[in-house]
């Protein structure tokens, strides 16, 4: 049901997923998770969104050997469903993945050098940077790759840019992955300074969370594989089977929206009864807002569908 011109729609959606580990020999993750199936099952959640989703992003931990064979399945499973999507794959590199193999793989490329990209759509710019340092578990950029973004952010895009990458430029609570963050946030917020970027996507840490990078916002996607508890005292680092998710950002023009989906189906039940949906229904464009914002009884409903008959 159209519920008039109120309504506003995003200008670009973006499905964000994080830290799939992927293994392609069959051996579970930690003994316990199906990573294959895993990424499945969240793919196939952000199919059955009904989303027009314009950028399908994957922020690092692709896989957790950098198996050659690993890069290989993630795009069989990835690249069909962002061709039935009509999105664009932005995927960057995590501790767990090694530059040479996915850039073999992934970007057709022989090399060890950093992985960055930036990918335009209908206006929006996606930047996906990798922190990923060789031989190292922390994140970082070089001054190569400081430069680089310099370059990128000297001009903005019509619709803004967004940043990929797997370690977030925020504080989380555990102090073991504080040895494992990205190493110069306050360089890179000042670089950002006064530039287009809206938002910063990133991974890592296996929990949903939020924070800010001066004035940016930073969104970290679940992990797809497994996930950080969060119910216990932040000196144990302990990993449960749920709840996986991923996220879904929409970006409107004056704001960046992120919201979080569980990878796991659950039973679902309506929100709204069929009376409220069919009153509505006879309701004019210019009065839905006022009339669906009021509370009503259900005398009332039921008063209001009588009189619309």
């Amino acid at each position: 049901m159209v519920l008039g011109r109120a309504i506003r729609t995003p200008t670009h959606v973006i499905a964000h997923l994080s830290d799939p580990h992927l293994l392609a020999d069959g051996t579970r993750l930690h003994g316990r998770i199906d990573t294959e199936a895993q990424l499945r099952a969240a793919l196939h959640r952000v199919e059955m969104s009904g989303e027009q989703v314009d950028v399908l992003v994957l922020s690092g931990d692709l896989t957790d050997t950098a198996d050659p064979a690993a890069y290989r399945l993630l795009r069989e499973l990835v690249e069909p469903v962002a061709e039935r999507l009509g999105a664009a794959v932005v995927w960057t590199g995590g501790n767990h993945d090694e530059r040479r193999p996915l850039a073999q793989v992934l970007f057709g490329t022989d090399t060890d050098a950093p992985q960055d990209t930036a990918t335009t759509v209908r206006g929006l710019r996606v930047i996906a940077l990798d922190t990923a340092v060789p031989g190292r578990h922390d994140g970082g950029l070089s001054d190569a790759q400081f430069d680089w973004l310099a370059r990128q952010l000297g001009a903005s895009a019509a619709h803004g840019t967004i940043l990929v990458m797997h370690h977030p430029p925020i504080v989380y609570r555990s102090p073991w992955m504080q040895l494992l963050d990205f190493r110069e946030p306050g360089r890179l917020r000042d670089l950002l300074g006064t530039s287009d970027v809206r938002a910063i996507l990133s991974g890592h840490l296996h929990v949903t969370s939020f924070g800010t990078l001066g004035t940016v916002p930073v969104f970290v996607a679940g992990g797809v594989s497994y996930v950080d508890d969060l119910g216990i005292p932040r000196e144990r680092l302990m990993a449960i089977d749920g709840p996986q998710s991923w996220n879904l950002v929409e970006v409107h023009p004056d704001q960046v929206v992120g919201s979080v989906v569980p990878v796991a189906q659950h039973d679902t039940w309506p929100a709204l009864s069929e009376q409220v949906t069919a009153y509505m229904a006879t309701v004019p464009a210019g009065r839905r807002r006022t009339e669906f914002a009021r509370k009503h009884s259900p005398p009332d409903v039921e008063a209001g569908q009588a009189r619309a008959t």
